[in-house]
């Protein structure tokens, strides 16, 4: 957990003056398959043949709900809403738990905006872009934030790219860091990033998964909880007061973790958190029990 000091500096860069939206949680099961798409404009599976196919249908099914069960349970007990999705590179499976729910994005909206810029100028950004691109993902700067967003066109242009993408639950807002989202929209963001896809060109996803691997050590928690420093991880973090008394807070992290026998996407949204550390020992505890129970490679 992080210390006070850490915490503090996170704060600093918030943006302060947000109003208080309910949040309905609405709790549901969804086991589905993430469909192939080699031939369309959404990203494919992994076909790098290095990730062997489950021998068991059955198997697989088993330990798909098995997880999403674990999730449920623990989500369940915790204050505020909490939705989680997985994408199981291995189960080839989306794991969603509470899919109806939306919360804000806070800064994980920059995965978005950085994407949509990319999209945009086909991955050629200009020198500058580059630089305020990196301090936007590595070091969450705000300002950057809103500069690359008033280049994407605002909340039109980011809507726009959501809508080639088929996301269905994410609606940016002009205040970017409002922008409503769901666990499973913020999978698909993630996984465009790492598979070919016709959206973004392979070097323009190749810089923005970089930026991700390498954000500053203080906001490295999140879906790093309970995983090997030896694991891949790329991740984006939001988190964000929803109260004028700082007594309710959004916290958000996604991304992706990519170890020797386990490859999965995911992204974990926390919505009227009681403090913000509180958010963040949730988001914990759900990444551990993801690294823990997806499904392992078979040799």
């Amino acid at each position: 957990m992080k210390n006070t000091q850490a915490a503090t500096i996170r704060r600093r860069r918030l943006t302060r003056t947000v109003s208080v939206v309910g949040v309905i949680a609405i709790a549901a099961v969804l086991w589905a398959t993430l469909p192939a798409h080699s031939h369309d404009r959404h990203p494919s599976h992994p076909g790098s043949g290095s990730t062997p196919t489950p021998t068991s249908t059955a198997n697989v099914e088993a330990a798909t709900k098995s997880l999403h069960s674990l999730l449920l349970h623990y989500v369940d007990q915790r204050q505020g809403s909490v939705a989680v999705a997985v994408y199981d590179g291995v189960a080839k499976k989306l794991i969603v738990v509470h899919p109806r729910v939306r919360g804000r994005t806070a800064s994980i909206v920059k995965v978005d905006i950085l994407e949509t810029l990319l999209h945009k100028t086909d991955g050629h950004l200009t020198e500058d872009q580059r630089e305020t691109a990196t301090s936007m993902i590595e070091n969450s700067n705000n300002d950057s934030a809103t500069d690359l967003w008033n280049q994407d066109g605002g909340a039109p242009g980011v809507h726009a790219y959501n809508n080639d993408v088929g996301l269905q639950q994410t609606t940016p807002n002009v205040d970017w860091g409002l922008t409503t989202t769901s666990a499973s929209d913020q999978v698909t963001l993630v996984r465009l990033l790492l598979h070919h896809n016709d959206l973004l060109t392979n070097g323009g996803r190749k810089f923005q998964r970089t930026l991700m691997r390498h954000v500053e050590a203080d906001q490295r928690w999140g879906i790093t909880g309970g995983v090997p420093k030896t694991a891949t991880v790329g991740i984006k973090n939001g988190w964000l007061p929803v109260s004028e008394d700082h007594n309710l807070w959004a916290v958000n992290s996604i991304g992706w973790v990519h170890g020797t026998d386990r490859h999965y996407e995911i992204a974990v949204l926390t919505q009227h958190q009681p403090y913000e550390d509180y958010g963040i020992d949730t988001i914990q505890h759900v990444a551990r029990l993801v690294w823990n129970h997806v499904m392992r490679t078979t040799s």
